[in-house]
């Protein structure tokens, strides 16, 4: 993706991240701009991934349909959730059946409870949160031109601040996500191992 087709002003970490940031579009209907970009920060102890969702293209993508725009931000949130959590998945062992789609009701079941989530704070703007496997996820009203949800693990949450990014300079293109190698899950050293087992006891004892 060239950097001058974004048509709007994201938001990222504020500092200079260690390692490494990648930028990527977050992509919704064909032939159309980006519903949204994601700017990831990785490390040998932490990532972070921060997604800028232009406020009227993402209410006028759900308009059609009548929902809530809250609800559906909360649940790009519980989705993305998930699937960070799936990929994250390095202990050997089979995939119980219908795990995912618990996983699936799971992320649905806690967006529609999202005024239930938890407040932290990104500096001055408070953010609804969850968390689930070491990853706390969650997102903000704070700003008028554009909702902002935040993925991260192994640092507090509290301990994040945003800024907006017009500089792009740090950031190389990212990969599909899908990709074992996008996330540069290779770079996180520290980071929680997990296996099946861990997300069916979430499930669980949620």
């Amino acid at each position: 993706m060239e950097t001058h087709a974004i048509d709007f002003i994201p938001w990222g970490l504020e500092g200079t991240w260690p390692t490494r940031c990648w930028l990527e579009p977050i992509y919704g209907r064909r032939n159309e701009p980006p519903r949204g970009l994601r700017l990831g920060h990785a490390s040998d102890t932490a990532m972070v991934l921060v997604c800028s969702h232009p406020r009227a293209r993402f209410d006028a993508e759900i308009a059609g349909s009548g929902a809530d725009a809250v609800r559906e931000l909360a649940y790009e949130t519980t989705f993305t959730l998930i699937n960070l959590v799936l990929h994250q998945i390095r202990v050997p062992g089979e995939r119980p059946d219908g795990l995912v789609g618990s996983l699936m009701q799971f992320a649905s079941q806690q967006a529609d409870r999202h005024s239930e989530w938890a407040t932290t704070h990104w500096g001055l703007e408070a953010a609804s949160i969850i968390g689930l496997a070491g990853w706390k996820s969650g997102f903000t009203l704070a700003y008028p031109e554009s909702y902002v949800i935040v993925h991260a693990c192994g640092i507090d949450s509290d301990q994040i601040r945003l800024q907006q990014v017009q500089d792009f300079t740090p950031y190389e293109p990212g990969g599909n996500p899908l990709d074992v190698g996008a996330m540069h899950w290779e770079l996180w050293r520290s980071e929680p191992a997990l296996g099946y087992e861990d997300l069916s006891r979430v499930l669980v004892s949620g």
